[in-house]
């Protein structure tokens, strides 16, 4: 038994190197558009998701976007205003949306 542990032991300690050199990471911007609605998004998507996710989601219909919005609020609580529910799906399909209404 002893020899089991020693031997565990030794290979946990093989895994714990040390890394010295700085390490860089990058970062990546995603610019999006501003307009007079950039203020909503800022204030109830940011907080939890960057711009290169919207961006990650393609061009969409407005009931698509209608629906993630619905979902943050309602499945994932997202605290959203009436106003702002209405705000951020114009918002998104106005500068990423498909030109479709479904």
């Amino acid at each position: 038994m002893k020899k089991i542990i020693f031997i565990l032991l030794l290979a946990t300690l093989s895994l714990q190197a040390v890394y010295t050199e700085k390490v860089k990471m990058t970062s990546m911007t995603f610019v999006i558009p501003s307009d007079e609605n950039t203020i909503v998004m800022q204030r109830n998507c940011q907080w939890c998701h960057s711009y290169g996710y919207i961006l990650n989601q393609g061009k969409q219909s407005k009931e698509f976007w209608r629906k993630i919005v619905l979902k943050m609020k309602y499945v994932y609580k997202a605290p959203i205003s009436q106003r702002d529910e209405l705000l951020a799906t114009e918002y998104l399909y106005k500068h990423f949306g498909n030109q479709e209404e479904k």
